[in-house]
């Protein structure tokens, strides 16, 4: 008993020695908080400094802040109104001391409390310098106000002097507008505005339409509906941006802003999946409109799917068909009694538009896989039926409803997919184009942009006399000459497109005139919201057309800085998305993509031998040669390996100058972990004269680095700048593999000598910047970088990268 006496006594002596600890700390000073107390009548300040400094709670207000650079710190929100009476949260950060030894106004901050009187104090400073700023002012990123801040540290200062406090820093962290009430602000102000009753616009996407193949179409009766709207009304060249990646571009058509401020780069999102709404950080056309009451009908346009625009309509996904993807939902029966399937489209579909025999549909349909011409274009055909009649018909039931919506964007963007593919088959012939492939694809182009012309025709029968119709692409393709040889082999090729596209506005307020005119994809935007009766945002980067048009001029009486600032609804909840392996596929077969497995697809041989055969041989036997070549194929296409490169080896030995086998067995050999055996048999490919052996080298080696076999890529690569040592393709990817594999005393000067050879190479000066800036050389890394955005300004990144480098010089 007694030793359990004394074990409670020591457990009481050290809780009352926990609990005066406690109470002590509470008045002692700290490094971490400052702490003060008022005196709740006097508003004498006490401070707890050097000593313990005991505050009465009957006698004084006790307050601890978190210390900064011995200075109370303190994050707040206050609420202000705008000079139009629009309501604006400031989230701020204050850090003060106390001036003298007193509160005068320690009443109202005992009475209602540190954080209200605070508050108060804060808002009322603020509000006296922004009452007199607009709205937009306060929110832009670009505006003045956001730049210099100065005057309003200094009236917060001067304001909370008064009350006894020192203020050292006050920093605006951020201005969150009531967006509903900004927004009905600007409706009431375009109300007032007489001229800005909007008008109708349709906008029909040809995606990479080019001036040169329209007009030899046009000439040849194949496209009449779009020859009488370029016609009767006015036509321009579209100058686009680099590089012409789809996504960006047409986004940037959407948004009127670069690439850097609408957020979309690429096909793909960080987290490599389809790039959609999500990705883009400004609202597009169709927003905007919705935002303002005026309704938009929008169709497998790049970053519209999913909507966030509330009273609009929404049908599919760009590049595959997303039948699904409807708005709004209960539209989505009317959607599907519409949508044309693939499996559809069959033979007597396909043979409008391709010299093909039907035993040739069975074999691609039934044999030919996912990858085969035929099967890519009956998913084109597929698509740009289905979102023809799902768009057009639910146009139709909207005006019956009594319903009109002004603005009609629909990307038909198959005429791209089909430059791609069958450019190379075009009329006329060319030396070195597979014969068979000319035979069955000569007329598809041309088929195929007859169709979309008489789609566009469809769309002019039953739109209203007022509307004012735009055909456009953001960039254009190479024909004649220079256009491709070769269909795309899983390597990008999105070198085929060039500058400029195409622009052609008709209608009732289109000032019709002859010649060609200059605009920007910048322009468009602009151009669009004229038209609709809505001021342009100033943060865009283009300006309207104002010479397309002899009514309609641009809303100048009301301001708006940016529409991101009213128009940000989140994009509503679905299912209903892209699925990324078949996004990625159809991508990488247009040549839209850089197919991981690239160049590793054997090629096939004609059953015709050709003229430019270094040895010719007999018809017989180069047809056997050709049926084992391409039984090769088909064999390595089902997975049987050894049997592939057996008909390969007879293939060789048949036509032993042909590199053609040579390539397909290194194929199969690396599939088999062969790689000392594919690279050498690689080697006697190019030595009997492979086409385009350059690229292959590149190719090959960038297997290797996929498969996390670098050092086999570099010796791969030396190989090929012995045969070709003015390659610049060849001495930039020995550089990056070799800077890959840390061998930076080697890799750095190829790059450099990549640099020397091709001096406007974006990706060799940020492959360079970006080894300087691991080395901490920022100086020299910067440099690279500024060369770099100096040839291709829309870089986010790298101009990223270049401001963090140039903030640590």
């Amino acid at each position: 008993m007694p030793r359990n006496r004394v074990v409670q006594t020591l457990i009481l002596v050290a809780g009352l020695a926990m609990v005066a600890y406690l109470l002590i700390s509470l008045y002692l000073p700290s490094s971490r908080w400052l702490i003060f107390g008022i005196d709740r009548h006097s508003g004498r300040v006490r401070l707890v400094e050097q000593r313990v400094t005991y505050l009465p709670p009957y006698q004084f207000y006790r307050l601890q802040f978190e210390k900064r650079d011995g200075y109370a710190q303190r994050d707040g929100i206050v609420r202000i109104t705008s000079q139009e009476g629009v309501p604006v949260t400031l989230t701020y950060r204050l850090r003060f001391g106390i001036s003298g030894d007193r509160i005068p106004d320690s009443q109202r901050v005992v009475e209602e409390g540190w954080n209200s009187w605070i508050r108060a104090r804060v808002g009322e400073a603020v509000a006296a310098v922004t009452s007199q700023i607009p709205v937009e002012d306060l929110l832009s990123p670009t505006s003045q106000f956001n730049t210099q801040r100065e005057p309003l540290r200094q009236t917060v200062a001067r304001h909370l002097a008064q009350s006894g406090l020192k203020v050292t820093a006050f920093e605006i962290a951020r201005f969150e507008v009531d967006r509903d009430a900004l927004l009905k602000m600007k409706r009431a102000e375009l109300r007032r505005d007489a001229r800005s009753a909007p008008t109708r616009v349709a906008i029909f996407a040809l995606d990479g339409a080019d001036w040169d193949l329209l007009t030899e179409l046009a000439d040849d009766g194949r496209i009449p509906n779009i020859k009488a709207l370029a016609q009767g009304g006015t036509t321009a060249s579209l100058q686009t941006i680099q590089p012409t990646v789809s996504s960006m571009v047409w986004t940037t058509v959407a948004t009127g802003l670069s690439p850097d401020r609408h957020g979309v780069i690429d096909f793909v999102n960080p987290a490599h999946a389809p790039v959609e709404s999500t990705a883009r950080r400004a609202p597009a056309l169709w927003d905007i409109a919705d935002g303002f009451g005026r309704e938009a009908l929008v169709a497998s346009w790049w970053t519209a799917w999913p909507p966030a625009a509330k009273y609009s309509i929404f049908f599919d996904e760009p590049v595959e068909l997303v039948p699904d993807a409807i708005y709004p939902p209960d539209l989505a029966a009317r959607a599907e009694s519409l949508v044309v399937p693939v499996e559809t489209v069959g033979s007597q579909q396909i043979r409008r538009f391709m010299n093909i025999a039907q035993s040739e549909f069975d074999r691609a349909v039934f044999k030919g896989g996912d990858a085969d011409p035929v099967n890519i274009f009956r998913g084109v055909l597929a698509k740009t039926w289905s979102d023809h009649r799902v768009a057009i018909n639910l146009y139709n039931d909207e005006r019956q409803r009594g319903r009109d919506p002004l603005l009609i964007m629909i990307s038909y963007e198959g005429t791209d997919a089909v430059n791609h593919l069958f450019a190379q088959f075009h009329p006329t012939y060319r030396e070195g184009v597979s014969q068979d492939g000319y035979r069955k694809y000569w007329p598809t182009v041309a088929n195929y942009y007859s169709e979309i012309d008489r789609l566009i025709g469809e769309w002019i029968n039953i739109l209203p006399r007022d509307t004012t119709v735009i055909i456009m692409s953001a960039y254009g393709f190479q024909w004649g000459k220079e256009r491709p040889h070769t269909p795309p082999s899983g390597a990008a090729a999105l070198q085929d497109h060039r500058n400029p596209g195409v622009f052609i506005a008709y209608g009732p307020h289109v000032a019709a005139n002859r010649g060609m005119h200059v605009l920007s994809v910048y322009d468009v935007a602009p151009t669009v919201l004229t038209l609709l009766g809505l001021p342009q945002a100033i943060e865009m980067g283009g300006k309207p057309a104002t010479w397309v048009f002899h009514d309609v001029a641009p809303i100048t009486s009301v301001r708006v800085v940016s529409y991101a600032e009213f128009i940000a609804d989140r994009p509503v909840g679905t299912s209903a998305h892209l699925d990324p392996t078949r996004y990625r596929r159809e991508l990488q077969a247009v040549g839209h993509l850089n197919d991981p497995t690239r160049n590793m697809t054997p090629l096939l041989e004609d059953t015709s031998q050709s003229a430019r055969a270094a040895k010719p041989i007999s018809q017989e036997k180069y047809g056997l040669y050709a049926y084992y070549n391409n039984l090769g194929v088909q064999l390595r296409s089902q997975g049987k390996l050894k049997d592939s490169a057996d008909a390969f080896q007879q293939a060789i030995q048949l036509n032993p100058d042909r590199p053609i086998p040579f390539l397909n067995l290194a194929m199969v050999l690396f599939d088999r972990q062969g790689y000392t055996d594919a690279d050498d048999v690689f080697l006697q490919a190019v030595a009997k004269g492979l086409p385009n052996a350059e690229q292959y080298f590149i190719d090959f080696a960038a297997l290797y680095r996929d498969h996390d076999m670098t050092s086999r890529a570099i010796v791969l690569l030396e190989k090929g700048k012995e045969m070709f040592p003015q390659s610049y393709l060849i001495a930039a990817n020995l550089g990056s593999a070799l800077v890959q594999g840390s061998r930076y005393t080697e890799g750095v000067p190829e790059l450099e000598r990549a640099l020397g050879l091709q001096p406007s190479s974006t990706e060799v000066l940020n492959n360079l910047g970006l080894y300087y800036s691991k080395r901490s050389d920022y100086a020299r890394a910067l440099d690279y970088w500024n060369r770099s955005l100096s040839i291709q300004p829309q870089q986010p990144q790298i101009r990223q990268a270049a401001d963090a480098a140039r903030s640590r010089l």
